[in-house]
């Protein structure tokens, strides 16, 4: 008799030339590359689950996907090799690890993180242009700061989201539990943001309001009006996708 085993994939990806992670027609995408892959290694079909559902452009340092699989062909530290032999270089596998049968990439998660990368300077850096935003106006990193101290804790962010499709009174509470903007020089910042969950573009729409903080246009105390319109038009346009990065996903066991 064979067994089901439950297996988890650490992978990373550059997100430029994929339109996004989770499966669409006619479209090329992480998941659907991904899944393609393993059922040809395993020889049978795949359900992928995926901690987060990243958009078209963005990319992942620590994405992970969890599957089950009865195959006979499964073996884990094989599985590594194989996947990147068959995967473009757009997207390469970490770990793969067999795992308890209760593990579930998305609903054991407790923690997610994401890095928004922003070059701010004069002119463009062509060679990274397609892995962060460029703005070439002078931001003030501490009312940048003083902005993102503001989303810490429990809120109710639906003026920072875009709501899913047929859910529309779908709770869009969630919990920051940190936000900070850090210089990495003196012309390269980022905005390292952890919550326990996201909503659809939030992570790009909390860093278009801190831009806007930064670039003058609204004060940081708005940020109280913006939650309370329950309203996405009330808020600042938000970022582009190709400064997003997927850092880090959190589970209930040490990783």
């Amino acid at each position: 008799m064979t067994f089901a085993q439950t297996v988890r994939i650490d992978l990373a990806y550059k997100g430029t030339h994929f339109r996004g992670f989770a499966e669409n027609p006619d479209v090329r995408t992480v998941g659907g590359e991904l899944r393609s892959a393993l059922e040809q290694i395993l020889g049978g079909t795949v359900e992928l689950t995926v901690a987060g559902r990243t958009d078209a452009g963005v990319h992942a340092a620590g994405q992970v996907v969890s599957f089950r699989s009865d195959s006979s062909r499964l073996d884990c530290e094989r599985l590594v090799g194989a996947l990147n032999s068959i995967c473009s270089t757009d997207i390469r596998v970490q770990a793969v690890t067999a795992v308890d049968d209760d593990f579930n990439a998305r609903f054991s998660a407790t923690e997610r993180m994401y890095h928004y990368f922003i070059l701010n300077a004069p002119q463009a850096d062509p060679l990274l242009a397609d892995l962060e935003w460029h703005i070439p106006e002078p931001l003030d990193l501490d009312a940048m700061n003083q902005a993102a101290s503001l989303f810490l804790g429990e809120h109710d962010f639906t003026s920072f989201c875009r709501r899913p499709k047929g859910q529309p009174e779908s709770l869009l509470v969630r919990r920051i539990h940190s936000a900070k903007w850090v210089a990495h020089n003196r012309e390269r910042i980022y905005f390292e943001i952890s919550a326990n969950a996201f909503c659809h573009q939030m992570v790009r729409s909390l860093t278009g309001f801190c831009v806007a903080v930064g670039s003058g246009k609204c004060d940081a105390e708005t940020f109280e009006a913006v939650l309370g319109a329950r309203d996405r038009s009330a808020a600042p346009p938000i970022a582009p996708p190709h400064g997003l990065v997927l850092k880090h996903v959190t589970y209930r066991k040490t990783d």
